[in-house]
């Protein structure tokens, strides 16, 4: 405990002359909370930390000399530099990575128990994970959506709230109708505990107790601990605030005197207290001067780790692996889907598939069929928690487990942002590769049967903007299964969207286990006049479109990237240069789209040519429900022909004379 305090008394005091390169939460008042816990769990025992996390990350053992030298921004600290005070790892002594979000780390760390769980039923031992939060997260929704997941499988874990009864300056009597948060908690059938006056043997009896129900008895999983606790020092920052209006001074003076390191001093002698701080104080200069030695990270730095390396080379470096017909089937989208999975099960035990509805009798239109047979642990349906399963999800990734998390709608992963974004696609370059997040997010798109405004949308633009995040969107049953088996393989999350217009198209398949290459494209259809690049289901309009144009003589190229990030922009180069005119059909808006991206570097990349570039996608509303609206809303192969017929200055199309079939639209039948 002294050694948390003096550490960050010292940081309190170097703060103002800038070598702290981050903002910092001090936990100073609060030090009995983090040792009580942590000084009963073994170094294999994981936790998992909020952003006020300097003394959780010192209680457990974490290494002096690289926290200092990450707070100093430093090459050598814990994440290189790149984290700071509010994101401190150190997976070597079981402290999983610190979120800056309030309540982020609590379904990440649900997750990680669930792969703990796993693990005992090989091993035969049961490790445990806490997750420390603050009383504020538990408002998030997160938080209570986490609890409930962790219940209903009875996860070796303990949540575990440190009570200041403050959320930067809002008192909980103004956050919370009740202070009973045990109260609330135990509702969902766990045990809870409470210490309300932080003495640190209590806590640390509490904590004794727990961790050894969980590794005796797990299915007694979790338990909630409620810590009340003080915090000494501003939210954030290195000063005393007891002048703002926000603080209770008698309350302050009543944790003060009951300061449990002013209470373990005085049990101890003189001569012994003399020797513990001069040793401290040691450790601490130690850790400043090592802090002091080491460098900064450059721009060679600034680079690493954005990705996660794979494991092994793509078994298929082409895409164009010639396969007999007796090596191929003629399978749907949903079928090939459901056999990239099945597959990778097969080779990799870590792979599992959850997600809401995953294990019912409709199986996603079939595309978990067969699945079944790896049992409840590799595919079992959720509670409706976007958030938190996703956050799950992440947290069994960052343990070494392979999840694939269907989200049944895309619109539906805007609930689960925080977790793709600020956690998923972040850790590996935030933590500076200490872990990856090999996850795969299936995500179904697309218009028919009403979907309208909420259960349509095509995201894809939006993740593809994130840097260490993978989109993918395959267009035909080949590409599905050999996009699905290298999303799995890869090290990293992966969107992997679906348009459920391409369900039931079928195509030949390898029956064998394949491997796309990830950020390789492929020509649809060769042409001399015009490029067409086309997203997802409208590779199959531009299709119908390059036939129509045929019939005024008009050859059109048909690029399908199917990665939208990476991005083959040497094939569409390849292209653009040969044609000199490049049409881009997102299945998307194109208003700060993909579109406007490949056309970008397009132009980069052919400075000194003259292009002709136009733009096709959704019109710029919100897409309507009804049919006759959703047609217009929508590109369609006639739409794209007028339009290239308009840029090539052609004579239009009599469509008098053509008969334009969509069979995927005509055939969908809804619901999903």
């Amino acid at each position: 405990m002294l050694l948390i305090r003096k550490f960050e008394e010292k940081i309190a005091e170097v703060y103002h002359t800038d070598v702290i390169k981050s903002p910092v939460h001090l936990s100073i008042g609060q030090e009995a909370v983090a040792v009580g816990i942590c000084d009963v769990l073994a170094k294999d025992d994981i936790v998992s930390n909020t952003y006020r996390c300097h003394a959780t990350h010192i209680a457990k053992g974490g290494n002096l000399n690289k926290m200092m030298a990450e707070l100093y921004g430093k090459k050598d600290g814990c994440a290189g530099g790149k984290a700071g005070s509010m994101h401190l790892i150190d997976m070597e002594h079981g402290i999983m990575g610190a979120s800056a979000v309030v309540g982020t780390t609590i379904p990440v760390a649900t997750g990680y128990s669930l792969a703990l769980k796993r693990e005992a039923k090989k091993t035969g031992k049961q490790r445990v994970l806490v997750s420390f939060f603050g009383d504020g997260a538990t408002e998030e929704g997160c938080f209570s959506e986490a609890i409930n997941f962790a219940a209903l499988h009875k996860l070796p874990m303990i949540f575990l709230c440190e009570n200041n009864k403050l959320a930067i300056h809002n008192p909980i009597e103004r956050r919370q109708p009740t202070n009973q948060i045990c109260e609330r908690i135990a509702t969902y059938g766990i045990k809870t505990y409470r210490v309300t006056d932080g003495d640190i043997f209590k806590i640390r009896e509490v904590a004794e107790n727990a961790v050894k129900e969980l590794k005796n008895n797990p299915e007694n999983g979790p338990i909630f601990i409620e810590c009340f606790t003080y915090r000494y020092r501003e939210h954030v920052g290195p000063t005393e605030d007891l002048n703002e209006e926000y603080r209770d001074l008698g309350e302050y003076k009543k944790w003060l005197a009951n300061d449990q390191i002013n209470r373990l001093s005085e049990m101890l002698e003189v001569e012994d207290l003399e020797e513990i701080n001069t040793q401290v104080v040691k450790e601490i200069q130690d850790s400043i001067n090592f802090a002091e030695k080491s460098e900064f990270p450059g721009e060679k730095e600034l680079y690493q780790n954005v990705l996660a390396p794979r494991d092994n080379k793509p078994t298929e470096k082409k895409l164009n692996i010639q396969h007999s017909k007796k090596d191929q089937k003629l399978i749907r989208y949903v079928d090939a889907i459901a056999q990239g999975c099945i597959s990778e099960m097969e080779r990799d035990e870590k792979v599992f598939v959850f997600g809401l509805d995953v294990d019912d009798h409709k199986k996603i239109q079939d595309s978990t069929a067969g699945i079944e047979k790896f049992g409840s642990d590799r595919l079992f349906g959720t509670p409706l928690s976007e958030d938190a399963m996703t956050g799950v999800a992440v947290g069994a990734a960052m343990y070494g487990l392979r999840p694939i998390h269907v989200h049944i709608r895309m619109d539906f992963m805007t609930l689960a942002a925080n977790q793709l974004i600020n956690m998923a696609a972040k850790a590996h370059y935030m933590y500076n590769g200490v872990l990856s997040v090999p996850l795969v997010v299936r995500a179904m798109i697309g218009r028919s049967w009403g979907q309208g405004a909420q259960h349509s949308q095509a995201l894809h633009s939006l993740f593809a903007h994130i840097p260490g995040m993978r989109v993918v969107a395959p267009s035909n049953a080949h590409d599905a299964k050999g996009c699905m088996i290298a999303s799995i393989r890869d090290n990293n999350p992966v969107i992997f969207m679906e348009h459920r217009l391409l369900c039931n198209s079928k195509s030949y398949v390898p029956t064998e286990s394949f491997e796309m290459e990830i950020g390789k494209g492929r020509v649809i259809k060769e042409g001399k006049d015009i490029t067409i690049v086309a997203i997802s289901h409208m590779t199959l309009e531009a299709t119908r479109a390059a036939h129509h144009l045929e019939s005024v003589g008009v050859s059109a190229e048909v690029i399908d990237p199917i990665w939208i990030n990476p991005l083959d922009i040497d094939l569409i180069k390849k292209s653009v240069a040969k044609t000199g005119k490049i049409l881009v059909v997102d299945n998307g808006w194109v208003e700060f789209g993909v579109s406007a991206e490949i056309i970008t570097k397009i132009c980069e990349e052919l400075p000194n040519t003259k292009i002709q570039i136009a733009r096709m996608g959704f019109a710029p509303t919100t897409c309507p429900t009804t049919r006759s609206l959703e047609d217009l809303f929508y590109p369609n192969s006639k739409t794209i022909s007028n339009k290239i017929c308009a840029m090539l200055g052609r004579e239009k199309i009599n469509w008098e004379k053509i008969n334009v079939i969509n069979e995927e639209l005509e055939e969908f039948k809804g619901p999903f």
